[in-house]
């Protein structure tokens, strides 16, 4: 098998995806999930294996050295990173099983107008969606509302840099090489995600519990101090505020992915293609 980028492509153009649902282009699903644009396959799958093992490892170290306790799972980078290291531990599978998959010649993957993606590709598939906007995101307010480049309130740390940093361009890379497909109709996951973390705020303030010593605010006790003082529901106007202006922020952040997105699959194509598959919402 052929396994360098440029060769052995047999995308369709204009071809469709549905991750909930069967239709003829899910037969190809190994050469939207399981290839790169720019590396050979084996690269792929070594890029990949790495990163779910670097991001796994700083997860367990995070578990380690921490001194919130049990309250280790009430922050949204928590949640977040751990999502993200599932992420790439899928991906990596998903990578091995396209490259055993292409052994097959094409002709032996065409598909009826009912076939349906592997679980462990649609879970790839919506991960990609949540956590690649997630990474950045919560980068940017981390930097700039909770710890603040100009006034840093806790020092950096290996943990702290890779959670909110380092994560954010190993995502960056694996969106230049990679050709996963971004719809805006399945963002609405991170939407449900916003949501759910934004419901656990509000009741972690009503059932005051509170952060570790540790990590102790100024103004109220120890049991009613906010996860991060922008989400405090002391003052829920303002906490409304910042949740609208989040959501507006990653409806802005997901067009440009979506954007990006068509832009890299049609530059890797050709200029007279239509990119990957249509730039369908």
């Amino acid at each position: 098998m052929d396994s360098s980028p440029a060769r052995g492509l047999c995308i369709t153009e204009g071809q469709d995806i549905r991750i909930c649902h069967g239709c003829a282009g899910n037969a190809q699903w190994p050469d939207f999930f399981g290839r790169s644009w720019l590396l050979p396959d084996w690269a792929l799958l070594f890029m990949r294996s790495c990163a779910a093992t670097f991001f796994a490892i700083t997860l367990v170290l995070d578990g380690l050295t921490t001194k919130d306790g049990l309250r280790f799972f009430i922050y949204l980078t928590r949640w977040s990173f751990i999502l993200e290291t599932l992420y790439f531990c899928i991906a990596t599978w998903v990578t091995f099983q396209a490259r055993r998959t292409s052994k097959r010649s094409s002709s032996d993957r065409q598909a009826t107008q009912d076939s349906r993606l592997p679980r462990s590709v649609q879970a790839m598939s919506l991960l990609w969606t949540l956590t690649f906007p997630i990474s950045v995101l919560v980068c940017l307010a981390f930097w700039t509302l909770i710890n603040p480049l100009w006034d840093l309130r806790m020092p950096p740390s290996f943990v702290l840099i890779t959670e909110h940093f380092i994560n954010m361009l190993i995502f960056i890379a694996e969106f230049l090489v990679n050709r996963n497909v971004f719809y805006l109709k399945h963002g609405i996951i991170l939407y449900i995600y916003a949501l759910l973390y934004s419901i656990w705020s509000l009741i972690h303030f009503i059932a005051k519990v509170g952060v570790a010593p540790a990590m102790a605010c100024q103004d109220y006790p120890l049991d009613e101090c906010p996860i991060y003082p922008v989400l405090d529901w002391h003052h829920p106007v303002r906490t409304i505020i910042v949740v609208l202006g989040v959501t507006l922020a990653t409806l802005m952040l997901q067009l440009l992915i979506w954007k990006c997105t068509h832009k890299r699959d049609q530059r890797f194509l050709g200029s007279g293609s239509g990119g990957l598959m249509d730039p369908e919402i």
